[in-house]
């Protein structure tokens, strides 16, 4: 039985070492930040407010100071803030429409840069290709990414996502530890 149990620990720990580029690690495991879609100012209710920050975004270009305000104020999902954004918001506050297309809420989940609500190789390879120059982030995608909560993302959250799914740390510095 010694000899079963200690065969099985060397096994899981060669499977360890050999897989811990490709491990998978559930971004549900950690904290999530939920926005509510329309709430511009982030104070849980949608209001004239929220719709006067929208329009000194788009019209103005007074850029908003949390990166999860430009989630909330995507109300139709298209991945940018516009004056179509502005209009439906709008609407919605004269009663007009009852919804947005972005739906009432979007739930960020941290290191999952591809939606798929894990952190894998993956969300890893998109930071990269950001920090690169290759591609741009979503305003849900950089929120993501940005998982040591400084409200830029670079190199160190790159290294910190690829310390998660590597195995060496259970959290990120974003998410408080209960």
């Amino acid at each position: 039985m010694k000899k079963k149990v200690a065969l099985l620990t060397v096994v899981l720990s060669i499977a360890m070492i050999v897989f811990s580029g490709s491990m998978t690690a559930y971004a549900a495991h950690q904290c999530t930040k939920t926005v509510i879609i329309g709430d511009v100012n982030l104070d849980g209710s949608i209001d004239a407010i929220d719709l006067a920050l929208l329009y000194n975004e788009v019209y103005y270009a007074v850029p908003f100071a949390n990166p999860l305000q430009y989630i909330a104020a995507d109300v139709n999902n298209d991945f940018s803030s516009t004056m179509y954004d502005y209009y439906l918001l709008r609407d919605y506050l004269l009663g007009e429409i009852s919804s947005f297309p972005a739906g009432e809420t979007y739930t960020v989940y941290y290191g999952d840069l591809d939606g798929d609500q894990s952190v894998t190789a993956n969300d890893k390879s998109l930071l990269s290709n950001y920090l690169l120059g290759n591609i741009n982030l979503t305003s849900r995608q950089y929120v993501a990414a940005d998982v040591n909560g400084d409200g830029s993302v670079n190199a160190i959250d790159l290294a910190i996502i690829t310390q998660y799914i590597n195995g060496q740390i259970q959290h990120f510095p974003v998410c408080p530890q209960n």
